[in-house]
């Protein structure tokens, strides 16, 4: 444990995997709004300089060790009074969404169960926007059902996927047969175009807000290195058509693809702040 800075333990938010890419501007931010906040981390605090600017840093055992997970929450959440959790990583909202109910008392700033089950799993998000006449999505299938006529190249996606883990090219039939049948996979239509980044803020009464971006670098992870600003009002108004059907509360991302015809569209939504959330 790493700890400085003795504070009065209200208003206090524990911020996890504090070594992620949006770390240091979500806990800036909430310093400098006068929140105490406690983070966590499952590398130490002397590796992550943003534990400096935490009030308390505490070790975390992995969060796909479930019970072991939900316990060293509970108990900090005992032991520091806190009020409010904000998960930073896909697989911590997964866990935490699955034990919300154990969490009394304590606000957990992620989307509603109702949200998450559609952002964070591909198929229902595909078949969610598939028939909408504004949000264009590419054609998909589920590769239990897949048949030697999808056009290709394609893209083959983990249902349940997160940072670009485990995403496939599927160039010729050769590689179509592997990915047959197999488990928890989509495979898309390929769209060769630009990514573009909506971060987009929802409050309870409606009213909305985005910022869209062009990723001209991105890891292979997905987190844009270097990005522009453009204010595309198409892009913005799918953002605020995606976040009221969805009832979007707080803040999520939004990633497209623009196509050579200049057609965005929809390829993921992240229920988080983004890696880019600082941009």
């Amino acid at each position: 444990m790493h700890s400085f800075n003795y504070f009065e333990e209200n208003n206090t938010i524990l911020v996890t995997a504090i070594g992620s890419f949006s770390a240091d501007c979500v806990i800036t931010n909430l310093r400098r709004s006068g929140y105490n906040v406690i983070g966590c981390d499952i590398y130490p605090s002397v590796w992550i300089p943003v534990s400096e600017k935490c009030n308390y840093v505490y070790k975390a055992p992995l969060a796909i060790e479930e019970k072991d997970y939900i316990n060293f929450l509970l108990d900090l959440v005992h032991k520091k009074k806190i009020n409010y959790i904000v998960p930073l990583t896909d697989v911590e909202i997964d866990i935490i969404n699955k034990y919300r109910n154990k969490f009394n008392n304590v606000v957990i700033c992620t989307q509603s169960e109702e949200v998450l089950s559609i952002a964070r799993n591909k198929k229902t998000l595909c078949e969610y926007f598939e028939k909408d006449n504004v949000i264009n999505i590419p054609a998909f299938k589920d590769v239990r059902e897949l048949c030697d006529t999808f056009p290709l190249p394609a893209i083959a996606k983990p249902i349940h996927g997160r940072s670009s883990e485990g995403i496939q090219r599927i160039d010729n039939t050769k590689e179509l047969d592997t990915i047959k049948g197999k488990e928890n996979y989509i495979i898309e239509e390929l769209i060769e175009g630009n990514i573009y980044c909506v971060d987009y803020v929802r409050d309870k009464w409606g009213a909305d807000f985005s910022i869209p971006r062009e990723e001209l670098l991105r890891t292979k992870n997905g987190a844009g290195t270097t990005v522009r600003i453009v204010p595309d009002s198409d892009l913005m108004q799918m953002a605020s058509y995606i976040g009221k059907k969805l009832n979007v509360r707080g803040c999520i991302n939004m990633e497209f693809i623009r196509s050579k015809d200049s057609t965005y569209y929809l390829i993921d939504i992240n229920p988080r702040f983004s890696a880019g959330v600082g941009v």
